[in-house]
């Protein structure tokens, strides 16, 4: 299950906290699975569903082999209406619990029983688990469809189960729909069957290896099926009728992946058949529901956004969760990362394998990233039990940081050590439930090592080391020294961290690289070479995951971004050297922004001259907009918005009039608006009468125009945040309402009865938008509204968001108008310096 962390980066993106906040919110306390003294072994839901009523009514019967005697089983079941309990035709006692119901038996089971308990039950409008979508008078052309969502502990809203991680058992689902449907669910579809007097159809389907509860899957309405094979692995895809090239655009590499995989874990892919099915309204990316993945429609995409969109992210994300989560899945949640940290980093693997090692390295950049910024707002170990809900623990630090240290094991480990131990992990505990004592175990049995300090350090502790480094040349003894400083702060019980990292002392595009082992606060390192190295990098490979600051002067960062092979190395130096600001740093930026052989360091070249604000990086960035590769372009767009200076305008309104690509013309429309040029309100309003996937143009567009202190962009921006409105434009203008507003009085009231009515109408996508919009807006009027939706049954993520944003208030209060003044002056003043600066240096130039 992909993409929960982006939830949280995008709420952390909206509030600033004094300090690191502990994880958890209030209600944290230390979580165990319940005793199971009975062992399920097979579950058959047997179910028919009622689209017009969003209502369901089945039977479940449950397989139990006792562990030790038992006289009654317990079961988990939420808002489910229970009719009848039986046992071999014969009825049984049942007494409601909290979160379920205890069953009776009429005599004690003794320890290698079993026993068939059949629940039948109903429920009308499930909260969760079973989620029904069809049109509105809103949204008339939404498809009527049904699909399941169990991950953490939500497949006991729809039927009765033992709804933890550890139960793992076969199943069947026969699923009874109207005859024009089609039902997707788990294994092999053994039969369907018609009922031509009640127009319906129904589909069995048996999975026969074991897996988890929350695994277990179903997905209903009109589909389009699309047919593949990887070797004797029937692979399908699923979508709405008239979106079969999407489909294939999509889904369409899934072959060459589980043959990828297949290849470097060792172990065939262990289901009946891999199928993917795209539904509406899903509210995740993916879920890895085993051999049946249901994805979200939104990763369906025309040619055109294909040009910079790909959908295999989320594809291999998904696949690798058929071995990591479905084949070996964690014991407890605690050691979710098990399931979330490898399926990131074979997400990544797969980017390597395909794309190859500059987007395999920059992949994992922007992974390290979205860790740091959530780690700013709280720093957690990666394995711990102490939360509210499980679902709180679905963030960065289990994905991105659980992917960072699977890299940095690799690394320790070596290429082949490494495959090895994962291989030798999937077979020794293949359709088991693991803790992260079993991958060690595992590493230790390949290689001998014991690697407790590792994971000690990296997943039972928290943080990452903050490194400054130092270095000088000696002429004389030609003697390189490194001086390496670990500067976090420990007294949260961050530990200081011990790890071997490389030097790489360069000339041309090789070099000398030395090893040395960081272990203390502070330490001086010295290397006798044979020459002056022509630039020096710690950590050429990026195998560490930490922030550096790392100065170094203009000769040694020129000479690494022309000759690092590293692609990350190149954009390290291009970052560094825009900060030096210096006529000769800006030569060396326009050469890298124009002819760098990666985009990702055009994009860090572009991204870097724009923080400068400077009159020479407007220049460079002016000659950069033909640049051929689209997330390059798309960079030079967005720098081009940290000026105001008509010639960006100018350059934006070409960006945004006609491009290639959607995205690229989507972040001119957000760039324009910070420009604040006065052809920005028309350009964009013309611009939102443009279709684009997924409406990125429009959003760009109320990006662009949350910057503009105008009542024409507040009335036009609140005009697209009612119903009916395209959904993700909708979303988007949620967003900027609370942009628009934040700071100015004359607005803040319109746009919080505006938003907080929201609150009220649901939905996840729109809750998650409306917090963001809070948190941006800073009103303490919200309070009540935030505490009734605290109130409310919906997603526990909206829960945790709502909490963060009224704690945010509490400790913040509203952020007045001055600040946004001085804020506003102090960039003016910013811009003149630089300016003054740009002058000086030509002057001096001339005089040279």
């Amino acid at each position: 299950m992909p993409c929960s962390h982006s939830l949280t980066r995008a709420l952390g993106s909206h509030l600033a906290f004094a300090d690191r906040k502990p994880f958890g919110g209030p209600g944290a306390k230390p979580q165990y699975n319940p005793d199971r003294p009975c062992r399920v072994e097979h579950i058959k839901i047997d179910l028919a569903l009622d689209f017009p009523k969003k209502s369901l009514r089945g039977t479940c019967t449950l397989t139990f082999r006792a562990v030790s005697e038992v006289k009654s089983i317990p079961l988990d079941a939420v808002d489910l209406v229970i009719d009848r309990v039986t046992a071999a035709g014969r009825r049984l006692r049942w007494e409601p619990a909290p979160e379920g119901l205890t069953v009776f038996l009429p005599r004690p089971l003794k320890a290698g029983q079993r026993v068939d308990i059949a629940v039948a039950y109903h429920a009308d409008e499930p909260r969760f688990g079973l989620y029904f979508v069809g049109p509105d008078k809103d949204y008339p052309d939404k498809p009527v469809q049904a699909w399941t969502q169990g991950q953490d502990n939500d497949s006991k809203y729809w039927f009765p189960c033992h709804d933890t991680p550890n139960t793992k058992s076969t199943t069947e689902v026969v699923a009874t729909v109207p005859e024009e449907m089609f039902a997707l669910s788990n294994g092999r579809l053994l039969s369907t069957v018609r009922n031509r007097r009640q127009k319906t159809r129904t589909f069995h389907w048996r999975e026969s290896v074991p897996h988890a509860t929350y695994l277990v899957t179903l997905a209903a309405g009109r589909f389009t099926e699309i047919r593949a094979r990887a070797g004797k692995t029937p692979v399908t895809y699923y979508a709405q009728p008239g979106r079969e090239a999407d489909a294939r655009r999509a889904f369409g590499n899934t072959p060459a992946m589980i043959r990828f995989l297949e290849r470097k874990l060792g172990v065939p892919y262990p289901y009946e058949k891999y199928a993917q099915v795209a539904v509406a309204d899903f509210i995740f990316g993916g879920m890895e529901n085993t051999s049946a993945t249901t994805q979200t429609d939104l990763t369906l995409h025309d040619a055109r956004a294909h040009l910079d969109f790909s959908s295999d992210p989320l594809v291999a994300h998904e696949l690798a969760h058929q071995w990591f989560g479905d084949l070996v899945t964690c014991k407890e949640w605690a050691h979710a990362w098990l399931n979330e940290g490898f399926a990131t980093y074979i997400e990544a693997c797969w980017t390597e394998h395909h794309l190859g090692q500059d987007e395999f390295r920059y992949e994992l950049l922007q992974n390290a990233k979205g860790y740091f910024g959530e780690d700013g707002r709280y720093r957690r170990p990666i394995v711990t039990n102490v939360f509210t809900e499980p679902i709180d623990l679905f963030d960065a630090h289990l994905y991105l940081k659980g992917g960072w240290v699977l890299h940095m094991l690799r690394g320790e480990l070596g290429e082949e050590a490494f495959w090895a131990s994962i291989r030798r992990y999937l077979q020794d505990n293949a359709r088991g439930s693991v803790e992260t004592v079993d991958l060690m175990r595992a590493v230790e049995k390949v290689t001998g090592r014991n690697l407790l300090p590792f994971f000690d350090q990296w997943i039972f502790k928290a943080g990452h080391p903050d490194l400054k480094a130092s270095y000088a040349w000696n002429a004389e003894t030609r003697t390189a020294s490194l001086t390496v400083t670990q500067t976090q702060d420990t007294a949260d019980g961050t530990p200081l961290f011990r790890f071997p990292v490389q030097v790489q002392f360069g000339q041309g595009r090789g070099g000398d690289r030395r090893t040395i082992e960081v272990s203390q606060k502070e330490q001086t390192f010295t290397f006798k070479l044979a020459r002056r190295p022509r630039w020096v990098r710690l950590d050429p490979e990026d195998r560490i995951l930490k922030t550096l600051v790392f100065p170094r002067g203009a000769d040694l960062l020129k000479a690494q971004l022309k000759d690092d092979p590293n692609a990350l190395g190149r954009a390290e130096a291009a970052r560094d050297l825009a900060k030096l600001g210096t006529p000769e740093a800006f030569r060396a930026l326009k050469q890298a922004l124009q002819k760098d052989r990666f985009w990702g360091v055009q994009v860090e070249t572009a991204k870097a001259l724009g923080s400068t604000k400077s009159p020479r990086a407007l220049s460079l960035l002016l000659e950069a907009v033909d640049l051929r590769h689209p997330k390059s372009r798309r960079a030079v767009a967005e720098a081009l918005g940290e000026f105001r200076d008509p010639a960006a305008a100018k350059a934006l309104q070409a960006f945004l009039r006609k491009d290639a690509s959607y995205f690229v013309e989507a972040s001119a429309a957000r760039a324009l608006g910070r420009t604040r040029d006065p052809s920005a309100l028309p350009e964009l309003e013309r611009a939102l009468s443009r279709s684009s996937h997924l409406d990125v143009l429009r959003s760009g567009c109320m990006a662009g125009l949350s910057e503009l202190e105008d009542e024409r962009a507040f009335a036009l921006v609140k005009s697209w945040t009612v119903r009916g409105r395209p959904e993700h434009a909708r979303l988007a203008a949620v967003l900027a309402l609370g942009t628009l507003a934040e700071g100015r009085p004359r607005w803040g009231r319109e746009a919080l009865d505006a938003l907080t009515s929201l609150l009220d109408e649901g939905g996840f996508r729109l809750l998650r938008t409306t917090l963001n919009a809070l948190a941006t807006l800073k009103d303490e009027r919200c309070t009540a509204a935030l505490q009734r939706l605290l109130a409310a049954p919906v997603d526990p993520r909206v829960h945790a968001m709502a909490r963060e944003v009224l704690q945010a208030y509490r400790e913040k209060g509203q952020a007045p108008e001055a600040v946004r003044k001085l804020r506003e002056d102090l960039e003016s003043l910013t811009a003149d310096h630089r300016k003054l600066k740009d002058r000086l240096q030509a002057l001096e130039k001339a005089r040279g």
